[in-house]
């Protein structure tokens, strides 16, 4: 069976990548055309400390769920532009998020993990479906965030009143919906 040329080259950029990842602690697999995440990229990342994952502008429609196993202290997630239209309860399981952007992906019901992300600062869900959230619950549980884009999402009006109005809306709060 013939490959393409370009197949040959996708799986050196993802190996190059890994490489790289193994002394930088951030994994970019950005624009790698990427329909799922390979377990071979966990074999060769075995052992290292990963804290940066990138996977925007692929073509996933899962969320990596041996991310979460894998790469426990992950701080900051790029996923946006991809297909991903939902996120498992174990997301939850990154305490250590700071910085997540998945926008541009299929997304639409709010993902619940994120209301445990009590570090997380920054949070792009511009452009996706998502029409409901627990408003309360996310200010509650997400007390440090400074930037939040819902732009792009069927928001219903109760929710985006909400969402600008609340009494524990974090006072550093710059919200785009």
């Amino acid at each position: 069976m013939a490959f393409p040329p370009t197949a040959g080259r996708g799986v050196t950029q993802v190996i190059e990548r890994c490489e790289s990842a193994k002394t930088t602690a951030y994994l970019d697999l950005s624009n790698c055309c990427l329909i799922y995440i390979a377990d071979a990229i966990y074999l060769v990342l075995k052992g290292y400390e990963i804290n940066k994952i990138s996977v925007r502008e692929n073509s996933l429609k899962k969320f990596p769920k041996k991310f979460l196993e894998k790469f426990p202290n992950t701080t900051i997630f790029n996923m946006e532009g991809n297909e991903v239209s939902e996120f498992p309860e174990e997301f939850a399981t990154w305490l250590e998020m700071k910085a997540m952007n998945m926008s541009k992906n299929k997304i639409e019901k709010f993902p619940e993990g994120i209301y445990s992300m009590s570090k997380l600062v920054v949070l792009d869900l511009s452009a996706n479906q998502i029409e409901e959230l627990d408003v309360e619950k996310l200010y509650d549980g997400c007390p440090n965030l400074i930037q939040l884009n819902l732009a792009g999402n069927p928001l219903k009006d109760d929710i985006k009143k909400a969402l600008e109005n609340s009494p524990k809306k974090p006072a550093k709060l710059s919200l785009l919906i």
